[in-house]
This record gives C-alpha cells, structure tokens and sequence, in this order.
C-alpha cells in the first residue's frame, strides 16, 4: 500500500485514532507510526482535530448490566454464576441460535458492501473543532460541538464549493447545538467537491442563494 499518498494516509490516520482500526492491521500501523515521520505527522493533526470534538461530546453513562459486566471483567465484582448445561431449557438454545442466525442475515450486506463515508471538521484557526460534518450516500449528518458560538439572530450556512469552479451550492444551516440531519442537494450530486465552507448569514439563511455574509471556516472532506 501506497503511505505516500495524502488522502490514502488521512482516511488510515482517521480510522487509526477513532479506534476502527483493530489486530494486525493496528500494530502495522503503530509501527509505521514509530518508523515513518510523514504517518506520524499525518496521526498527530488528526488527534489535534478529533480529540476535541471528543471532548465536547456529553459524557453517557453505560447501561446498568453493561457497567455490571465491565466491572466483572476487571475483578470488581464477583464473576456471574455458570449456567449448567443439562439445565437448560432447550427452546431457550433454539431461541438463541435462532436470533445469531437472524442477526447474520441482517448484518450480511453491511458486511459485504461496506458503506463509504465522507468526513469534514469545520474548526477555528487554533484548531478548535466547532462542527464534524459526515456524508453516507445522500445523507449529511451535521453536529455542533460546545465550541460553537450562539447567534440569536443569525445563522451558519454550510456551502459546497465545486472543485470545477462553479459557484457554490449550500447544503443546509448547520445546528448550533445538537446534531441535524439533511438531505444531499440534487444540484449537487456527481460534482466533485473542492472544500466545504461556512459562511455567517441572516436567520433562516442565505436570502439569495448565494454567500451574503463573511465566510468564516473552510474545511476539506476526505474519505473513510
């Protein structure tokens, strides 16, 4: 695999520091990390962009039994008593094997037909993250982080802007707390996408199409 290849090296990067990088292929990594200074720069700014949006993000506490079960695995409690085999009701297996064989057939396409996903983190010049903008199709899942300014009066307008020059589509007003999720513009489906841009706009936003007000934040997308 080519490392030298900037897109190829961000999408690693981002799936090594959002943890989706696992067994070998991780220690693979991890070791070019230690031995190639381009991967290892290409890592650090990925943690400088993600880890504060991680940080921003509300903490959510675990399920009672999930917490139960995480405490056994560290010793903290006392292991759950074992389920002898010959007491076992029989439909209680078949129920089981039933919803493995279920769970299969549902997961099945996601597993052979991996879905690609587009990502962007709108920030400020000191790297304070402010919105992770994702893509899956022709969906865009926008989120603010606590970062993010309120304006009672104005709105955030996120702008696609065409790689071939042309001028700039918008893809909706991002939220200024919380998450929304929009629709892919017809108008600008099959256009390659140069950057994204974000541009501070009247309530209820751009009244002509167009960027009116000061374009505050650009962003490039990458793939993953």
């Amino acid at each position: 695999m080519n490392y030298q290849q900037q897109q190829r090296l961000d999408a690693l990067a981002v799936n090594y520091v959002l943890g989706g990088m696992h067994g070998r292929a991780r220690l693979r990594f991890q070791r070019l990390i230690a031995s190639d200074s381009l991967v290892r720069t290409a890592v650090w700014r990925w943690e400088q962009h993600l880890n504060p949006l991680a940080a921003s993000l509300p903490a959510t506490a675990p399920r009672s039994e999930i917490w139960q079960k995480i405490q056994r695995r560290l010793g903290w409690l006392a292991p759950e008593p074992a389920v002898s085999r010959s007491v076992r009701p029989f439909w209680l297996s078949l129920a089981t094997a039933a919803s493995l064989l279920l769970a299969v057939v549902l997961l099945q396409p996601m597993l052979t037909a991996p879905v690609q996903t587009e990502v962007a983190i709108i920030q400020t010049a000191e790297a304070k993250a402010l919105w992770l903008v994702s893509k899956q199709e022709q969906q865009l899942v926008l989120k603010a982080t606590k970062a993010v300014t309120a304006a009672a009066d104005n709105d955030y307008q996120l702008w696609m802007l065409p790689a071939d020059g042309q001028p700039p589509i918008s893809l909706g007003l991002l939220p200024q707390q919380g998450e929304s999720v929009v629709q892919w513009p017809v108008a600008a489906q099959g256009i390659d996408i140069a950057a994204l841009a974000v541009s501070f706009e009247p309530l209820g936003g751009s009244p002509t199409g167009q960027p009116t007000g000061p374009v505050l934040f650009t962003a490039e997308i990458i793939t993953i």
